[in-house]
């Protein structure tokens, strides 16, 4: 777009506001989208909470990895309806009091979604303007550029902590409605050290992992793991739905590369920045990591050019034949399809690429074993899943049958529960 000096300076002079006079746009019924992740903006969000008392049935929309969800406790029940495209635990009081549900859309398909909804107001998060006119959306791009383009109203938090990144992270003022300026601390996510266990898994999963070979790795202490783990790798690449501080490391010491990648080349390629000061001020004007929108960074046929496509993530519970439960423990979900099946998909057209599930063998303090004959809920179809990685080892699944199948995920369950597995397994088929 090619505006003048003046002509952009006025917009978005014009366009400053207060945030209670930015907030008091948002009417009671109305479909909200809160920006996702770590650049959910925080003074916008309180604003809207402290107005609450106004407002009845908003449906609000998030991605809330990072958030505080100021917005679910009990007394904004009566408020708010929360319509999120990943579970948390943080929502269970909501969902007790059926003002929250789960929208199970791939991550890649969510701007598509968006296209098709009519949303009234979009809360992001943004840089101070350029000499050009053009904001910056720091730290993630996910599904902000659709939402822009198809909500009536756009409020945007301005705030100069966020780092100026790479891609097609770029937002003219003339796009956004009203600008409420509020530099604050960012959001940050530090996934911790991970455990004895964690590592282990992490080691298993690198053994996977060809030197040259491109990454996909989710959140968390196992996906810290396996990069931790990767440090004797050459050449690694990166296309991924987040990075966290962990990946400066390798980057730093050359293990993280890019230079096999037949796209963006060179580029540590994601949607979002999931870490903290460390990761946001590394990729302040750093050309080489890269932020794309979800229907780039999560697309199949995007990731099919890229070869051996190594796509890591995690799980709930696994049943005994591979098929995966990333979603919903109990009544309500705690997670989230994501990317999952987005990454599992680019990397089965991936030539020499691999979809590897990592868990640990055992939750509830090592009372339930993780690997079951029967899983209650299916994200991911045993078809499509070439290993899972417990501490226990490596199961290698693709092409195998199923008595094959469920004598390898029967050798990476815990030793507690691999008797009572094989026992079940064993009157399963005698009923059949």
């Amino acid at each position: 777009m090619v505006m003048s000096n003046n002509d952009w300076k006025l917009i978005y002079q014009a366009r400053q506001t207060d945030v209670k006079q930015a907030i008091s746009n948002i009417q009671s019924h109305q479909k909200v989208f809160l920006a996702p992740f770590c650049n959910e903006p925080q003074a916008l969000i309180e604003e809207l909470v402290n107005q609450k008392d106004r407002l009845k049935d908003v449906k609000l929309y998030n991605l809330i990895i990072g958030s505080p969800c100021l917005y679910a406790t009990p007394d904004c029940h009566e408020h708010f309806n929360i319509q999120t495209f990943l579970g948390s635990f943080k929502f269970k009081s909501a969902y007790q009091h059926h003002s929250c549900d789960y929208l199970p859309v791939n991550f890649s398909e969510i701007p598509r979604w968006i296209e098709e909804e009519q949303i009234d107001a979009a809360l992001i998060q943004v840089t101070a303007p350029n000499n050009e006119g053009y904001c910056n959306l720091g730290l993630s791009v996910d599904v902000i550029q659709t939402l822009i383009k198809n909500s009536v109203n756009v409020i945007a938090q301005v705030n100069n902590d966020l780092p100026w990144t790479n891609g097609e992270t770029s937002v003219h003022v003339s796009e956004i409605d009203y600008f409420v300026l509020s530099d604050r601390p960012l959001l940050t996510i530090d996934s911790g050290k991970p455990s004895e266990v964690e590592m282990t898994i992490g080691n298993y999963v690198a053994e996977l992992i060809p030197d040259y070979a491109t990454v996909q790795v989710g959140l968390g202490k196992i996906a810290d793991s396996v990069i931790i783990s990767l440090k004797s790798k050459k050449g690694l690449g990166i296309h991924s739905g987040s990075i966290t501080d962990t990946v400066v490391e390798l980057i730093d010491q050359g293990v993280i590369t890019n230079e096999r990648k037949e796209i963006n080349q060179y580029q540590t390629v994601c949607t979002t920045l999931t870490g903290t000061d460390l990761l946001y001020k590394y990729s302040h004007m750093n050309q080489d990591i890269a932020l794309y929108p979800s229907d780039y960074t999560h697309n199949a046929s995007v990731i099919s050019k890229i070869s051996n496509f190594c796509s890591v993530n995690s799980a709930l519970e696994v049943d005994i034949f591979g098929q995966i439960n990333a979603e919903q423990v109990g009544s309500y979900p705690v997670a989230g399809v994501g990317g999952q099946m987005d990454f599992i998909h680019g990397a089965r057209l991936s030539k020499g690429g691999k979809a590897i599930i990592a868990l640990p063998s055992t939750a509830e303090n090592g009372t339930e074993s993780r690997i079951k004959i029967k899983i209650p809920f299916v994200t991911s179809l045993k078809s499509e899943i070439d290993y899972v990685v417990t501490e226990y080892g490596i199961a290698s699944l693709f092409g195998k049958s199923l008595q094959e199948r469920a004598k390898a995920l029967v050798s990476i369950a815990h030793p507690d529960f691999r008797k009572d597995l094989k026992n079940e397994y064993e009157r399963l088929l005698d009923n059949e």
